[in-house]
């Protein structure tokens, strides 16, 4: 799209209305210039307004607007409300608190009030009051203002006015959702969403506070903001109330101690404290896994890059599942509450897994011929029993024995480091030990087999079995010695120029691809020459390995999304976090853990 067109932007592109962006505070500005990424819904938001109001204003008849564009946020300027003079309401911070220049996040912090201090504002403008601290005179937030009432006069007051910031209705009124609608804990929209509330639902209005009303939908209580809701059926009661009585404390939120992995979701500002009113300590990429150890309602704490501090979790995602609570098994039962079968482990080490799924955290590890204790079977997976907590397991490499039997596998594992296997010619790899059994794969000639079992006849691989007839073994030369000296070759290039598609040293230097090629048919593995994607995805170097694996010095490092999209580089292991590799720089050395680039771009890694 050309840029000087001016982008135009329509409300109506957007699929649903899902309430509301994290932001510490509101604007109150008068105008409202468009910029990339504004909508009339999200620009109405910001500033408190309602869609048709603004609207109204600029006196636009469709959604439609332009980047620069300016919107005046009311039809005449910006009226600030002097409180009375008369009654000089108190109120007192209830986090420690930016007092600002203006009535909006966007100006300048002129000093932090702390939690607890009492204020007397002299003006308010929309969501912001104006009050003096400390000799200076600037704005705050209303959502972090508490009331604290005044000692009564010992005359008798005359019938006092109804106090307009919170309203509550004489019985319980009733309204209709005018959108999908988000529950949230608190009157804010940084607050923990409690549910959605699907369009033209009836809720009930138990108090109107400002902008948000106090509801209740279905057995659950929070607050919405009342721009989505229906006027309530019933107007609140307006006869002169009586003397109030001296406010509730608020109860306090019990911290608890969690352990629970996250994945941010945009970049997240860390607090000193579980509010929006503490001062920040960082920001969390989007994207970063964090571990959470406490929880103080909304907000956890968690560490990162050496600091810590207190996130919201509604920019979160939870990483780990929490299994269901695990049926009781029966004393001594394999496979808790069947008596038919025990559930054999049929491969020299499986993963436990937090979910029923590969891309899951590995919570622990079962062994070949271990006896598990299933919960309950679904979609390929067996839910087992492991230390004092259940995970996951591929119901593929666990078989079905008769119940007492514990019948040993029909293969054997054990260390097969001390040889060197490979096919001279591409063999079948087949789903059982035998040649009538169908063929799952293929070997690659002269690739190196990653061989974890044996039968009589049959070596196993981790794809399945290839007959001994067709493999060849090199004693004397483990294929951790064979790695190693794939090292040794690309080491003694260190410092040559990147050249593209080069896989030879007369060139001049090597390609990331290349290096690879180069390296293992020095050290004696006839590979073909194919490029970074065929490697990772073909059967070339044994298994696609997860980044979750822990490398070691030989085993090949996949990336992708670096000069085009999908697998794009490779290296070779010299260590569990450096790898060797040609870069644009040359051939050399980098650290995953050190370097954001690669630390983000990172695929998995094969063994050969």
């Amino acid at each position: 799209m050309n840029h000087k067109s001016g982008l135009m932007y329509s409300f109506a592109a957007i699929a649903a209305i899902t309430v509301l962006s994290q932001t510490d505070d509101i604007s109150a500005a008068s105008t409202h210039t468009v910029r990339a990424g504004d909508t009339l819904w999200s620009i109405s938001q910001q500033h408190n307004l309602s869609l048709s109001t603004l609207k109204s204003v600029n006196n636009l008849s469709s959604d439609r607007i332009a980047i620069g564009q300016t919107l005046k946020l009311s039809s005449g300027p910006v009226t600030l409300t002097a409180t009375s003079t008369t009654t000089q309401v108190k109120r007192t911070t209830t986090a420690n608190l930016n007092l600002r220049a203006g009535a909006g996040t966007t100006h300048s912090v002129l000093l932090t009030i702390p939690k607890g201090q009492t204020l007397t504002p002299l003006k308010t403008s929309g969501a912001w009051s104006q009050v003096t601290y400390n000799g200076k005179t600037g704005w705050v937030h209303n959502d972090f203002l508490s009331q604290v009432s005044a000692a009564p006069k010992p005359v008798v007051p005359a019938a006092p006015k109804p106090v307009a910031t919170v309203v509550t209705p004489s019985a319980a009124t009733t309204s209709k959702t005018t959108a999908n609608l988000n529950l949230r804990a608190s009157k804010s929209t940084s607050a923990r969403v409690l549910v959605t509330i699907p369009k033209g639902q009836t809720v009930t209005v138990l108090k109107v506070e400002g902008t948000w009303s106090h509801i209740k939908y279905g057995s659950q209580t929070g607050f919405v903001a009342n721009t989505y809701l229906t006027k309530a059926s019933a107007s609140a009661s307006t006869s002169a109330p009586t003397a109030p009585s001296a406010p509730a404390q608020p109860a306090q939120v019990k911290e608890e101690s969690i352990n629970v992995s996250y994945v941010t979701t945009a970049n997240l500002n860390v607090r000193q404290g579980a509010g929006v009113g503490f001062a920040l300590v960082t920001t969390v990429p989007n994207g970063t896994t964090v571990t959470a150890t406490k929880q103080n309602g909304s907000w956890v704490y968690v560490t990162y890059n050496g600091k810590s501090g207190y996130v919201s979790t509604g920019f979160l995602k939870q990483t780990t599942t929490t299994p269901s609570a695990p049926v009781a098994p029966n004393l001594g039962d394999a496979g808790a509450g069947n008596t038919d079968v025990d559930y054999i482990v049929n491969t020299p080490s499986l993963n436990v897994r937090a979910s029923a799924t590969t891309s899951s955290s590995v919570i622990g590890s079962v062994t070949a011929g271990q006896t598990l204790r299933v919960v309950q079977t679904a979609n390929g997976w067996h839910q087992i029993y492991i230390g004092n907590t259940t995970g996951f397991v591929s119901a593929s490499f666990v078989k079905q024995v008769p119940k007492g039997t514990a019948a040993t596998p029909t293969w054997v594992s054990g260390s097969f480091d001390s040889h060197t296997f490979f096919t001279a010619n591409p063999a079948a790899i087949r789903a059982q030990a035998n040649e009538t059994s169908p063929i799952v794969g293929s070997t690659l000639r002269g690739g190196l087999l990653n061989v974890i079992g044996e039968t009589a006849t049959h070596y196993r691989l981790a794809e399945g079995f290839v007959a001994k007839s067709f493999v060849t073994q090199v004693n004397g030369k483990s294929a951790q010695a064979t790695r190693l000296a794939t090292i040794a070759v690309a080491q003694r290039f260190v410092g040559t120029p990147y050249v593209w598609a080069s896989s030879s040293p007369v060139n001049g230097g090597f390609d990331c691809s290349g290096i690879i090629f180069y390296a293992f048919n020095q050290a004696g593995v006839n590979i073909p020459r194919t490029n970074v994607a065929n490697y990772w995805g073909g059967a070339y170097f044994g298994p696609q390995l997860p980044k979750s694996f822990t490398p070691q010095a030989g085993d090949l490092v996949f990336f992708e999304n670096t000069y085009t999209a999908g697998p794009s580089h490779m290296g070779i292991m010299i260590n569990a976090d450096t790898f060797i590799h040609a870069g644009t720089s040359g051939l050399g050395y980098n650290q995953i853990s050190k370097e954001p680039y690669w630390q983000s771009r990172l695929i998995g890694y094969k063994r050969p």
